[in-house]
């Protein structure tokens, strides 16, 4: 199921294509960048979850070449991905409930 805000014209097409690549661990993870539409600033989330610069996280979304290795996510850092996104969304949710439960300033 499609998640990001995009218009999509071909629905079914799509949604096979979606299916085929969320099926392997780098599909996934590209899909929900392309999803999440700027939706995270990936330079933090390099920094804060992993420790490592924006270019380090470019290259294993990308899978480049660095010196004749192609860089590449290991099951490890896939897990602390997949965690990196459930830490956000608890932060996500739990601010929201404070927006709905706070009281309406009085201008």
């Amino acid at each position: 199921m499609y998640l990001g805000k995009r218009e999509i014209y071909d629905k079914e097409g799509s949604e096979a294509r979606r299916k085929e690549l969320i099926a392997i661990k780098c599909g996934a993870v590209s899909n929900a960048f392309i999803e999440l539409e700027g939706l995270l600033n990936k330079t933090q989330l390099a920094d804060q979850y992993f420790k490592k610069s924006h270019a380090w996280l470019s290259q294993k979304l990308h899978g480049c070449s660095v010196l004749n290795r192609q860089k590449k996510f290991t099951e490890g850092e896939y897990h602390q991905l997949a965690e990196a996104f459930r830490d956000i969304a608890r932060r996500l949710n739990a601010h929201a409930d404070e927006i709905d439960n706070a009281e309406l300033e009085e201008r």
